[in-house]
């Protein structure tokens, strides 16, 4: 029993809750307890599994022009025009994906470069909140290995982002590192609030339980943290709830707060695509959102 699952068995006795054995953990698989009172839903909850590529960030200043990056500059085509927001201004890169450089993730492509723009000179970050597919304040590009055999050098140009620097959540270049994992639950999702374990369904089936229920979950299954694919993480609500043109989008990217970057007030940013688009790697129609506490 690790720190945590001790601690958390002694607060539930101690509020006079669990003491019939209810609140103990069990294994319900290799490396995964869950409390007794909720083990019963384990096989429900393993069909929700998603396999996600988490990513992590090392600061350093000097970066290859092609490789996987947050912040610094990106790999164009020479001739291909920079992205600008709404009022001429250059964007800042906030990622730049080389996936042949990731693990493979099923549906995501196999190589080529995902790069994701927002305007540094807007206080929300490029969002807007009415349209959340509008890409005018922020930008999705892809490029094909051999679309930029012959790259773009001169970025002297973006000197001036210098001035819009306190607007970015990126305050530096990053590298990246990739490692797999698997999601079982993702507290705040959308697709798990229909599930056993939301807090509605809790409060229903077990209610003498259900905020340290909750309270278990979302601190053993947060999908919080920069990753590619799995669950997503809100510091609000999901917008894809009762949004009947989004219910199929799943989890591009998700850039988390973390000790340097920030989103607000410790927010989170996550970008979604519709499977089919992404399969054609059409990002034209992606949606955008970040929210913070």
């Amino acid at each position: 029993m690790g720190l945590f699952d001790s601690w958390f068995k002694k607060k539930v006795e101690a509020n006079g809750k669990g003491k019939d054995g209810s609140m103990d953990l069990v294994d319900v698989s290799a490396n995964l307890k869950l409390p007794k009172v909720i083990a019963g839903y384990w096989p429900e909850i393993e069909k929700m599994k998603l396999d996600a590529v988490s990513i992590d960030t090392s600061a350093q200043e000097k970066l290859s022009i092609n490789q996987s990056k947050f912040g610094d500059f990106p790999i164009l085509p020479i001739g291909f025009k920079y992205p600008q927001d709404t009022n001429g201004k250059p964007m800042t890169l906030l990622a730049q994906i080389n996936f042949s450089e990731m693990p493979a993730l099923e549906g995501y492509p196999r190589s080529g470069y995902l790069q994701f723009y927002i305007s540094a000179f807007d206080d929300v970050y490029g969002l807007d909140f009415d349209n959340p597919q509008n890409q005018e304040n922020f930008r999705v590009l892809f490029f094909e290995e051999d679309e930029v055999t012959n790259y773009q050098t001169d970025f002297s140009f973006l000197n001036e982002l210098e001035d819009a620097e306190n607007l970015s959540p990126i305050p530096k270049s990053y590298a990246l590192k990739f490692s797999v994992k698997k999601e079982f639950i993702g507290m705040g999702d959308f697709r798990c609030e229909n599930g056993p374990i939301s807090s509605e369904s809790l409060e229903a089936n077990h209610p003498t339980y259900a905020d340290d229920l909750t309270e278990f979950l979302f601190d053993h299954f947060s999908a919080t943290g920069h990753k590619f694919g799995g669950y997503a993480y809100f510091t609000q609500q999901d917008p894809r709830i009762d949004q009947e043109q989004f219910k199929d989008y799943i989890l591009l990217l998700q850039i988390d707060t973390d000790d340097d970057i920030m989103w607000g007030d410790c927010g989170v940013a996550n970008f979604f695509i519709h499977p089919d688009d992404l399969q054609r790697k059409d990002f034209s129609k992606v949606m955008y959102n970040w929210d913070c506490c």
